[in-house]
């Protein structure tokens, strides 16, 4: 996708008034009756998967986009009705992007840096820690994903909210269950809610109260909301690294016997949206959960996922995500245990030095790469709880499933508020029908598979004669015949 340099950006989409994307169709509503313009406002649906489908219905988007709505308030000066022109978008990795209309957003507005949280932020407590860790003033669900997404589309956008629920105020969890996924309010949850506990009617009024206040002045000043086109800048990103914070691994583990397409494209996807700096695969010495069926030999996966990776660097020298293989597990004796490894990276992969200090770099925030349908089997793990501790999920969907069947399992899995974190957890990434039994198959029956693997791989494959009918028998095939 080719994007639009800034300077012609100004130049031509701000000759069009920007509109605006509202998660709630209940903020659509409060800011028409305000007397914006219908016609410039849209609902996109709450979250990642929201901000994802909008920006999918509208691929030429040739006019400035600004993501406004409510926000929850981080910093306890800020009061309900406050509306923030957001200079900097914060991500979980501490890196910070600049929207290119923040500095063009002219008005008595304050000025702040948003945090995006996978969930609601219910409690003053936890808000009060969220704005120290991230230096946000204010919290909400769709900026880092709106930010992503911006800038890769090439987007004129700009971040504009209005708080809702300040730094000292509890708002309750149902909440997120009373929108579906386009932002529509389910009148039968909220209904339910409010029968099974009605000491939440006066602080339901209380919130809806704020909402609609806050949104009307908002709506009066969105219409008056004018551009200044000579102070648009640059979409930039300063990295975590810059600002002393840690790098972002995601580990990827499993047996790759043998590596596919499918293990190398899915998670190199999954650490562009998640903002991961480096992808550390992780092949298992023995699947613990798998001890009747002994992978290949280690050296020869590790063999094989090298040369996967060779691959996929000649064809994209320049990516912006690191890869590298792990032999913590294959070296380790046993069956091989995923809280083990992941103690283990975090206790030795370390940024490089400060080189003012010498003192060494930050731990790096580790995520752990895994199916849905591990992810369904999550409680078999060994300390499974700590592995959510050390390193949270990001879940890739394996057919037959899909995110939204995904969420009703995780729900028959797990309490209602860890099966929540699960979604949360779970990316809409494309699925791969692609298996390493697959693979096997057709080797065993002589059919081919470059579809399936890299020519890296298959040539360690053929060179140690790998997958033959009767097993692996450490020889080169005979290229005679």
């Amino acid at each position: 996708m080719t994007v639009v340099p800034v300077e012609r950006q100004a130049a031509t989409a701000l000759e069009r008034d920007p509109i605006f994307v509202v998660p709630l169709e209940h903020e659509r509503r409060v800011l028409v009756a305000s007397g914006l313009p219908a016609d410039r406002v849209d609902t996109c649906g709450p979250g990642r998967e929201g901000i994802r489908r909008w920006a999918d219905r509208h691929p030429d988007m040739d006019r400035p986009v600004i993501l406004a709505g409510l926000a929850g308030g981080l910093d306890p000066t800020l009061q309900s009705g406050t509306i923030v022109v957001v200079d900097e978008v914060v991500d979980p990795q501490g890196q910070v992007t600049v929207p290119p209309l923040a500095p063009a957003i002219t008005g008595p507005f304050e000025r702040a840096r948003v945090a995006t949280a996978g969930r609601l932020v219910c409690s003053a407590e936890a808000k009060l820690a969220l704005g120290r860790s991230t230096g946000a003033r204010i919290v909400d669900l769709e900026s880092n994903h709106f930010a992503e997404l911006a800038r890769t589309r090439g987007w004129l956008w700009g971040v504009l909210r209005v708080v809702a629920d300040t730094a000292e105020e509890a708002i309750p969890a149902s909440l997120s269950r009373f929108v579906d996924h386009e932002g529509r309010t389910k009148i039968g949850a909220v209904a339910r809610e409010i029968f099974q506990r009605p000491s939440l009617i006066p602080m339901l009024r209380r919130i809806g109260r704020q909402s609609r206040t806050a949104l009307l002045e908002l709506g009066r000043e969105l219409q008056a909301l004018s551009l200044d086109p000579t102070s648009v800048g640059e979409a930039d990103r300063i990295p975590a690294g810059a600002e002393g914070g840690p790098r972002s691994i995601l580990v990827f583990g499993g047996t790759f016997d043998p590596p596919h397409r499918g293990h190398l494209d899915l998670p190199f996807e999954a650490a562009r949206r998640l903002g991961c700096h480096e992808v550390v695969f992780v092949p298992a010495r023995v699947n613990p959960l798998k001890q009747d069926t002994p992978p290949t030999p280690g050296e020869d996966r590790i063999a094989m996922l090298e040369a996967a990776l060779a691959d996929r660097a000649a064809a994209d020298p320049h990516a912006p995500v690191e890869a590298s293989v792990s032999r913590v597990e294959v070296d380790r004796e046993g069956p091989s245990y995923m809280i083990d490894t992941l103690r283990h990276l975090h206790a030795t992969m370390t940024a490089p030095p400060d080189p003012a200090t010498g003192e060494p770099g930050p731990r790096p925030r580790l995520r752990l790469l895994i199916g849905s349908d591990q992810a369904l089997d999550f409680s078999r793990w060994k300390d499974w709880q700590a592995i959510l501790e050390l390193a949270p999920p990001a879940v890739m969907p394996r057919p037959p499933r899909s995110r939204p069947s995904l969420a009703g399992a995780y729900r028959e899995k797990f309490p209602s508020a860890l099966a929540g974190r699960w979604s949360t957890w779970t990316l809409d990434l494309p699925t791969s029908e692609a298996s390493s039994t697959e693979v096997r198959r057709r080797l065993e029956a002589g059919e081919p598979v470059d579809d399936l693997v890299s020519p890296g791989v298959l040539e360690v494959i053929e060179r140690r004669g790998l997958y033959r009918r009767g097993g692996w028998n450490g020889t080169a095939p005979d290229r005679t015949g």
